[in-house]
């Protein structure tokens, strides 16, 4: 990716920031991009508005890597459940999270 390219997107990121969009407004914009498929661009920008407006992720972290932003599908993780935790491994970057069951 060019200079270019990562100055374009992150000035249209801090864009929609500056904005001033309330909080209602972003939760609707994160609905509308997890609603189609995501790209990993697309999930770092939903963290970003996100942490701007102090909102939390519950619900959509767990569809997602920490490390690398590729949204799960039933190709691309493998999921494992060990007594008190859920261990899902990402085979893209082979991270792996665990949340409690």
């Amino acid at each position: 990716m060019t200079i270019s390219k990562r100055f374009y997107n992150t000035i249209q990121v801090l864009s929609i920031m500056k904005s001033k969009l309330s909080k209602q407004e972003i939760q609707n914009k994160i609905k509308e991009i997890f609603s189609n498929n995501p790209s990993p661009k697309q999930i770092k920008k939903v963290k970003t508005l996100a942490s701007s407006k102090n909102i939390k992720l519950t619900n959509y972290k767990k569809k997602f890597c920490n490390k690398c932003l590729t949204l799960f599908n039933s190709s691309n993780h493998e999921t494992r459940i060990k007594k008190p935790l859920k261990i899902i491994r990402c085979k893209s970057c082979n991270y792996i999270s665990r949340y409690k069951l």
